[in-house]
């Protein structure tokens, strides 16, 4: 009995005691409460372990060091976490940037030597180093002071390495001892080709371990090195690399347009470079470059970036996209196409620019239909709309010198009129659709009206023909030019030309090639043309002409002169006779 009384009363006194403890909630012989308290003081040890000191007081300590003033210890630790900050006081200067930074960091590497640099004061440095944003120092001084410190980072290292020990030690630090090559003089250069390969998880736990900021250099150095890489591979290799460039661009915007220049360049040296839907989609987005119909307006600018034929491949790709769009999207709804894409197509090439208008009841139609509003989407900025048919689009091309006007409801002619004798403004925000303005050649005539009627396709054939207008070639290269409003030559001057050029050709149709006065009236009409003359000295080279722009009207008066067109040169050449 008195046993049981005396174990009755040890329970209850060691209750108690449990409950003093606060551990009533546990229980004896539980290893999770002894892990959980470990991870607590793990968790408040890494966080003292990359701990920053107030971003007042640093920012504080640069100023002052950027003015001349001699720094105390405490102001020496500080200052490193803000070496990298501009100061606005000093018209945006950084301390990477002064002159003094050399004898700042050697008076680091010597404490470090020693084994005093505190820690802290290295890992402060270790930031700065990747919050260094090279778009706002971009003087040479400051890319300079980034260098120093990345060497200095990279010699102190194994200091600091072998000062932490083996045991608990930060965060950060266990990182760098798997990554230190991002302090080495190719720091992006692993996680670049693992980019490419699809390969994020490494980038992505560096960039957290070591808090790197979205507008470090690091994701700079990370996009242009894997567009490098991508760009020095084959057409084939870099064409397959585009969807992982655009993934990358996506999630690391900061460096986009840089990149961007670098992969259309890239893309227009491929050979024959077929339009890519991908990459088309993703440059034309509004929040991107815009479409680049839009760069004579002076909206879309980033598109100066690239050279103009760059430009003209993107936008070749862009108006063959609006003449399917309106067939397959906007006539296909009023069941009219009639064959008419399937004709048009066989001018595809040669089309320099497009625009479309839309009616009212396209309009109101993308609230409910995803294609018409991608549709439309798309368009922002460069496409008009219809006041006075609201079931009817309309659809401008440019062929050569010649402006052609489709509409999506019968019984709506298509009108081809003059470029540069046009009865309407090509940029318009909005026309009636009738006969006041893009219908017009219904009463005042037009160098073409096509009725859609039974067997319209071989008759217009023959009438396009008739204007100069021809079927693309099968190897004919895309034409682009600026559009409408910039018609390289009236039909006047193009049929004197073609008179010039027969007569000089029967004149001198030999050996020697044609009356070369009238070649070079002919080429100085056409911005990117010129002659090529290898005939001069051995005698045994050919004439030829070299097209940038590849203009539709000057293969047609060259042709007219005999000239034969390679595909191996991509140029006219004059045969020998």
């Amino acid at each position: 009995m008195l046993a049981a009384e005396a174990l009755g009363r040890l329970n209850r006194n060691l209750t108690a005691a449990i409950g003093a403890m606060g551990l009533n909630a546990g229980e004896f012989g539980k290893p999770e409460l002894v892990e959980l308290a470990k991870h607590e003081a793990e968790k408040t040890f890494q966080g003292y372990a990359k701990a920053k000191p107030s971003k007042d007081d640093a920012y504080a300590a640069a100023r002052s060091f950027l003015r001349g003033q001699t720094l105390d210890p405490w102001g020496r630790d500080l200052i490193a976490s803000a070496v990298a900050e501009p100061i606005r006081e000093q018209s945006g200067a950084t301390v990477l940037g002064s002159r003094r930074l050399a004898e700042l960091l050697a008076s680091y590497e010597d404490e470090a030597k020693r084994g005093d640099l505190w820690r802290l004061t290295w890992h402060g440095l270790l930031y700065s180093y990747f919050n260094y944003d090279p778009t706002t120092g971009k003087d040479e001084a400051t890319k300079n002071g980034w260098q120093s410190l990345r060497a200095f980072l990279e010699r102190t290292w194994p200091l600091i390495d072998r000062q932490a020990g083996k045991e608990l030690v930060p965060d950060w630090v266990g990182v760098l001892r798997q990554e230190h090559a991002v302090l080495s003089a190719a720091p992006v250069e692993r996680y670049s080709r693992a980019y490419l390969r699809g390969e994020t998880e490494a980038t992505d736990r560096l960039a957290q371990d070591l808090g790197i900021p979205q507008s470090s250099w690091f994701w700079h150095a990370l996009v242009l090195g894997a567009v490098k890489r991508a760009t020095a591979d084959s057409d084939a290799e870099f064409r397959r690399h585009i969807p992982q460039l655009l993934k990358l661009l996506q999630s690391r915007p900061g460096f986009r347009d840089e990149a961007l220049e670098a992969i259309l360049i890239r893309y227009h040296a491929c050979k024959g470079a077929p339009p890519d839907e991908r990459l088309r989609d993703f440059v034309c987005q509004p929040t991107v470059w815009k479409n680049p119909k839009l760069k004579g307006a002076g909206i879309a600018t980033a598109w100066n970036r690239v050279p103009d034929a760059v430009w003209q491949m993107v936008l070749g790709w862009v108006n063959e996209r609006n003449l399917k769009d309106f067939f397959d999207i906007l006539a296909a709804r009023n069941k009219a196409d009639s064959g008419r894409l399937a004709f048009w197509s066989k001018y595809l090439k040669q089309i320099t620019w497009t625009r479309l208008v839309f009616g009212r009841d396209t309009m109101e139609l993308k609230r409910v239909n995803s294609e018409v509003r991608d549709l439309i989407a798309r368009e922002e900025g460069a496409y008009a709309e219809l006041t006075n048919k609201p079931e009817v689009d309309a659809f401008m091309m440019q062929i050569g010198s010649h402006l052609i006007i489709e509409f999506s409801k019968k019984p709506n002619a298509c009108y081809v009129y003059q470029a540069d004798q046009l009865p309407f403004e090509p940029y318009d925000r909005h026309y009636d659709g009738g006969t006041s303005d893009l219908a017009a050649g219904f009463h005042l005539g037009c160098a073409l009206r096509i009725v859609h009627t039974p067997g319209w396709a071989a008759r217009e054939e023959l009438n396009l023909r008739s204007i100069g207008i021809y079927p693309d070639r099968q190897d004919a290269q895309r034409v682009v030019s600026s559009g409408a409003a910039n018609a390289q030559s009236s039909k006047a001057s193009s049929i004197d030309a073609r008179n010039q050029g027969a007569s000089a050709s029967q004149r001198d149709g030999s050996a020697q090639g044609p009356n070369m006065a009238t070649l070079r009236r002919l080429l100085s009409r056409f911005a990117g043309a010129a002659i090529e003359d290898k005939r001069v000295g051995s005698g045994r080279g050919r004439l030829w002409v070299r097209d940038l722009y590849q203009s539709p009207l000057l293969a047609a008066e060259l042709k007219v002169l005999g000239f034969k067109w390679s595909d191996a040169e991509r140029a006219w050449y004059y045969p020998e006779t």
